[in-house]
């Protein structure tokens, strides 16, 4: 059997673990799979070797270490083996799965960046100036009550897809974010997060940037999307907010490597209301004159 064939048994088979991915997961990993089967698809499974597999990261890796990506395509080879391995039976699967288990590659480091208040409210600003509120909205939410950018903004997914919703635009519809119902009339937010929709309930009066936010809303609805692009009056698309999200965190003046997923610490549990019990959020009125302030002295002193 050759790789690409192997890749093609992997997404098509009943009993493959590839069909039973979410949807954006599901793209993401076909995009890796793709660029696999595009570089070494014609190779035969019984002539790799060790050496093959390591030569291959190293290509992957490349001249400017792409740590992250040689690991994400290793992984993608580590599945399709053992999917072939114990669905397929297949004795060379087995073989190279025990090859790459015993294979060293290079670590990735664990990753120390996350956002500051400091930093939160500046990309609040920015996104207020540029006109996009609902980034300033979904920002706050992210940052005070550690939510991922999904489990906030939603995603857009094809109609073939498992789920429901009464959000539907150009052959897709809009699942998982935050809506209006999700916040009752004493101002409490209960909603659904993480990969196992774990039940979360925070009192928004303890998230002072989230309850500055949503006086900025215009048209607050009972129900509905919460975070809503303003130029489409629909739901955000992933690709678009992080767009956009990076104009607006060049703009405050926040480092490249610092992303939007920063807004929640690696380790913390999504969807925690501690952040918002602790974090001493600004309005943006009050950021806007310290700002002024700041200015004015700078001003001053080179008077």
């Amino acid at each position: 059997m050759k790789l690409g064939k192997l890749i093609e048994e992997y997404r098509t088979d009943p009993d493959s673990d590839f069909r039973k991915l979410k949807y954006e997961v599901r793209v993401k990993h076909e995009r890796l799979l793709s660029r696999i089967a595009r570089e070494h698809g014609s190779s035969s499974l019984e002539r790799i070797r060790t050496r093959n597999l390591i030569s291959w990261y190293n290509e992957w890796l490349g001249d400017d270490d792409k740590v992250a990506m040689a690991h994400s395509l290793v992984g993608r080879l580590r599945v399709l083996f053992r999917f072939g391995a114990t669905i397929l039976e297949d004795k060379e699967c087995a073989r190279l799965f025990d090859a790459l288990s015993g294979a060293r590659f290079e670590m990735i480091g664990p990753r120390y960046q996350t956002m500051t208040l400091d930093q939160a409210n500046a990309i609040r600003l920015a996104a207020h100036d540029y006109g996009w509120p609902s980034i300033a909205l979904a920002q706050a939410l992210q940052f005070e009550l550690l939510l991922n950018q999904r489990d906030v903004i939603g995603e857009w997914v094809p109609l073939t897809e498992e789920g429901v919703s009464d959000v539907i635009w150009r052959e897709q519809k809009w699942l998982r974010g935050l809506r209006w119902s999700n916040i009752d009339s004493n101002n409490v937010l209960r909603h659904s997060v993480g990969k196992q929709q774990r039940q979360i309930q925070v009192d928004l009066q303890t998230a002072p940037m989230v309850m500055d936010e949503l006086q900025h809303v215009i048209h607050r609805t009972t129900s509905g999307p919460l975070v809503i692009n303003e130029i489409t009056a629909m739901p955000w698309s992933a690709a678009e907010f992080r767009r956009k999200w990076r104009i607006a965190a060049k703009e405050a003046g926040v480092p490249d490597d610092i992303t939007n997923r920063d807004s929640r610490p690696a380790g913390m549990i999504s969807g925690d209301g501690e952040r918002a019990r602790v974090v001493q959020g600004v309005t943006l009125r009050m950021l806007r004159e310290s700002i002024r302030a700041s200015r004015h002295r700078n001003e001053l002193l080179s008077d």
